[in-house]
């Protein structure tokens, strides 16, 4: 059985996944989860671990590396990358003689900065579905890359400062190992920057990456929060704003006017709509069960594809074996 509500409850154990509420146990698929609640004990990977440590301060943090099997009470679980940033993760458990996969959010192109995701068969999956509707089609990075580059040498050309904006745990990491790798300097907003020196701490090397410092700003390209908008930035006077966000082409204009932007770049390391198909294919589950804004579309799609696929959109309880 589970129990949907604020997270998954795997009902018989203390376990939750991904919970916003308060729980004995929750298992923490990746430093970027949104609403997040403390609970009593948290199991993660080293790498999440560290960079939520502030905010699971009172919780009892319990460290598992990838692909080594370890105990829960009653069940066997194991943590194996989800390809969306250092340290995410999926759960597969073993229980009454079945297996259960948790996804959390995953990546199935090439990132910069994460483990590429392990895709594992099993009868019962659950996964999220932030991006789950036909409207996201991210293009490829490589793609998004492209269109930063001429973005940036219109803006200087002009005379002015690219500013890009992006989420800290989210594309921030891959914006800036690529701008990076490309031979771009950046000036990086404290609050990125902090995350950067802890990815460089896993081994990620990043290049022409520097603090922020208002009077250093000829030749750079400046990286700040995408939360802060323009705004973070209005003592800066003749600058161009590239927000670097995941979306679909008609939210783009709303995106420009939230977030005082000139242009939106698509850029992602989570999945969109047809890699989410394919991970499912992949995976080749009897029953799935989704979380998310889109999960009831999505449920539809892959119903018609011959899965069980069932929303889960409200408190329930659901019988899993």
């Amino acid at each position: 059985m589970i129990e949907f509500d604020k997270g998954i409850h795997l009902r018989g154990t203390s376990l939750w996944f991904d919970s916003e509420k308060k729980a004995e146990f929750s298992f923490i698929s990746s430093a970027d989860i949104g609403r997040f609640v403390p609970s009593e004990k948290v199991i993660a990977t080293p790498e999440t671990i560290r960079l939520i440590e502030k905010r699971i301060r009172k919780s009892v943090a319990l460290a598992c590396p990838y692909n080594r099997p370890f105990t829960i009470g009653s069940v066997q679980a194991e943590l194996i990358p989800s390809g969306y940033m250092p340290g995410s993760a999926q759960i597969e458990i073993q229980k009454a003689g079945s297996t259960i996969i948790y996804a959390g959010d995953i990546n199935l192109r090439r990132s910069l900065i994460s483990e590429p995701a392990r895709v594992k068969r099993c009868p019962i999956l659950i996964m999220k579905c932030a991006y789950a509707s036909p409207i996201y089609e991210f293009p490829p990075a490589e793609e998004v890359m492209d269109s930063l580059s001429e973005f940036i040498d219109s803006a200087r050309s002009s005379g002015s400062i690219p500013v890009l904006l992006a989420e800290a745990y989210g594309q921030a990491g891959e914006l800036v190992k690529r701008m990076g790798d490309a031979g771009y300097r950046l000036g990086v907003h404290k609050s990125i920057f902090g995350v950067i020196k802890i990815f460089e701490e896993f081994g990620i090397g990043f290049h022409g990456c520097e603090l922020y410092k208002r009077n250093e700003t000829e030749g750079r390209v400046l990286v700040f929060p995408l939360e802060m908008g323009s705004k973070g930035v209005e003592d800066i006077r003749d600058k161009k704003v590239g927000a670097v966000t995941e979306s679909a082409p008609d939210e783009r204009s709303g995106i420009k006017t939230m977030y005082g932007a000139d242009e939106v770049f698509p850029l992602s390391n989570r999945a969109g709509f047809r890699d989410l198909v394919k991970f499912v294919e992949s995976v080749g589950p009897e029953k799935v069960f989704l979380t998310g804004a889109h999960s009831s579309g999505f449920a539809r799609v892959l119903q018609k594809k011959g899965f069980e696929a069932i929303p889960l959109e409200k408190p329930a309880q659901l019988k899993l074996f």
